[in-house]
C-alpha cells in the first residue's frame, strides 16, 4: 500500500501564493499517495489544477441548502473533492463538534463516496485504552464497514505544540487501536498519524509499524517544507 500524506493547510496561503503552491507541489517526485487540503476557498483552484487527490476540511451533515456559511457533500462531489476531515479536535474544541455530529458527517461522507479521514486522539493525562475506544465508537455508531475510512491518531497534546509521543509509544497506540477495530469490524483499518510531524521526524514516523502515512497540518502550507517532507520519506 502507498503511504498516504494528507496535507492540511488550515487558514493558511493567501490568494497570491496559490499558484506557485500548485505548480511547486505537481513537481513532487513521489510514489505516495498525496492529499491536499487547502481552505475551502481555494478547493476549486486546487481540483482543478493540482495533479494531487484533493481533500476538505470539513463538510456539513445535512444537505438541506438553507445552512448559511456551510458547504455540502454534493458541493465537494461538483468540485471533484476525493477526501474529507472528520472529527478535528479544532473542530471540536472551537466549534463544539460532538461525537454525534461527527458521526453524521462520518456516516454522510460514506454516503457520498467521499473518503473520511477520521481524526481521533487523548490528551496527556487521559489514559488511551479508556479513551480512544469511547471515542471511535461514538464516531463510528451505524457504521458497518470501515474500509473506506482513514484513521488519523492525532494525540491532543501534539497538534500544533511542536511535542508528540516516543515512536515507541506511537507504536503501542497504533497497535492497540488496529486491533481494536479489527475485531469489532474484521478488518485491518488503515492508521495515519498527525501531530507536530515535520521534515525532521517524518522518517521516523512514517516507518513505524502499522502506520501508512501522516496527517500534515500547518507547515504543510509552506511549499520548502512540504519538498523536504517529500525528499526525506
Amino acid at each position: 500500500m502507498k503511504k498516504m500524506i494528507v496535507f492540511n493547510h488550515k487558514m493558511s496561503l493567501l490568494y497570491d501564493e496559490v499558484y506557485n503552491y500548485i505548480t511547486r507541489t505537481n513537481n513532487l517526485d513521489t510514489d505516495c499517495n498525496i492529499i491536499i487540503c487547502p481552505s475551502n476557498i481555494y478547493l476549486e483552484l486546487f481540483t482543478n489544477n493540482s495533479e494531487w487527490s484533493i481533500g476538505a476540511q470539513n463538510m456539513y451533515y445535512n444537505i438541506d441548502e438553507n445552512h448559511t456559511g456551510e458547504i455540502s457533500s454534493l458541493q465537494l462531489k461538483a468540485l471533484g473533492v476525493e477526501y474529507v476531515i472528520v472529527g478535528h479536535n479544532e473542530r471540536i474544541v472551537d466549534f463544539n463538534e460532538s461525537g454525534r455530529i461527527i458521526n453524521l458527517k462520518l456516516i454522510e461522507a460514506l454516503d457520498a463516496n467521499i473518503f473520511p479521514i477520521l481524526c481521533f486522539g487523548e490528551d496527556a493525562d487521559e489514559d488511551y485504552r479508556e479513551k480512544l475506544p469511547q471515542l471511535l465508537d461514538s464516531y463510528l455508531k451505524d457504521i458497518l464497514n470501515i474500509d473506506f475510512i482513514t484513521f488519523a491518531y492525532e494525540p491532543i497534546y501534539a497538534i500544533g505544540t511542536g511535542v508528540h509521543p516516543s515512536t515507541d509509544k506511537i507504536k503501542e497506540i497504533i497497535s492497540f487501536v488496529s486491533n481494536y477495530l479489527e475485531v469489532k469490524y474484521h478488518k485491518k483499518p488503515n492508521l495515519i498519524y498527525g501531530g507536530s510531524v515535520t521534515s525532521s521526524n517524518i522518517y521516523d514516523i512514517i516507518n513505524i509499524d502499522g502506520i501508512n502515512g501522516v496527517i500534515v497540518g500547518k507547515i504543510s502550507s509552506d511549499i520548502r517544507e512540504v519538498e523536504k517532507i517529500i525528499n526525506n520519506i
